[in-house]
């Protein structure tokens, strides 16, 4: 599908449907609370039309949604239609990202300094997220980052290729025994079927670096990209931007090592780990 389906209402629409289930109500109860068709529900429940914020403002309502947590989706309602989500995400357990996540066939994800989230390991994410401290918020963070992960290790999971470039593998984020069991789990979850590492190392020289991404491909919507920096992230959903960051993952790939490859490289980063 080459359509735009903006991130927000697909977004809007997995929430909208998570907290119906929350509640307790079947579709046809909710509906006739809301005075709906149930097949006018269905419709917004798969992001198929746009609820106004009226009816929004009623659904939260029969679903018992308050305060901040009414505020953040009622937000979402009054942009619906706004290209290119970013801005800055302070709620760790309630990310967007791992929405789209759940529903992706395949993921690819480019990490130019950082090993991913997906396969972080938990020390790994404790060492880049607090850099040394244990606050509430980092040990939210932290604990988000590890549930995302349950996505990869389902019945139907999806493909997830995830291409690093050897600074992330060299730099020794909490310490070498950090990195050494980070590299090692790394190389543990090469051997899935459903994931393909893949590096760049240093010695294949430059490369055009779109910064760190992740493209989305689902099965009966257009994909969505996700990017992340330091100070903004978000979500790109037009066509023009989603092909170009497939133009990206053509080129990266073709300046990485193929899987079996990057597997070796790896393990002799481990190496150089333990000496270091």
């Amino acid at each position: 599908m080459s359509e735009r389906l903006p991130a927000r209402m697909r977004a809007l629409a997995t929430e909208l449907t998570k907290l119906r289930e929350a509640a307790g109500l079947t579709t046809r109860q909710a509906a006739t609370r809301l005075d709906q068709s149930i097949a006018t529900l269905n419709r917004t429940e798969n992001a198929r039309r746009t609820a106004t914020v009226a009816e929004v403002s009623a659904m939260l309502a029969i679903y018992g949604v308050v305060g901040a947590e009414r505020k953040r989706i009622m937000a979402l309602v009054d942009e619906l239609n706004t290209p290119r989500w970013l801005g800055i995400d302070t709620d760790p357990q309630r990310p967007t990202l791992p929405i789209f996540e759940s529903e992706a066939v395949s993921i690819v994800n480019f990490a130019p300094c950082t090993v991913p989230g997906l396969l972080q390991t938990p020390a790994y994410a404790r060492a880049i997220t607090s850099l040394g401290q244990t606050t509430e918020l980092h040990e939210a963070m932290i604990a988000a980052r590890l549930d995302r992960q349950k996505v990869l290790a389902r019945l139907v999971a999806p493909q997830y290729v995830a291409i690093l470039d050897e600074a992330a593998l060299r730099r020794a984020q909490g310490g070498s025994a950090v990195m050494v069991e980070q590299i090692n789990w790394l190389i543990d979850m090469a051997k899935r079927p459903n994931i393909a590492l893949h590096v760049i190392p240093f010695r294949h020289g430059g490369y055009h670096n779109p910064g760190y991404f992740s493209l989305l491909e689902f099965p009966k919507a257009p994909p969505i990209v996700y990017v992340e920096h330091s100070l903004v992230s978000g979500f790109l959903d037009a066509p023009e931007d989603t092909q170009a960051f497939r133009a990206h993952t053509a080129s990266l790939i073709q300046a990485s090592l193929g899987c079996a490859d990057s597997v070796n490289f790896l393990t002799k980063m481990a190496a150089d780990h333990e000496r270091g």
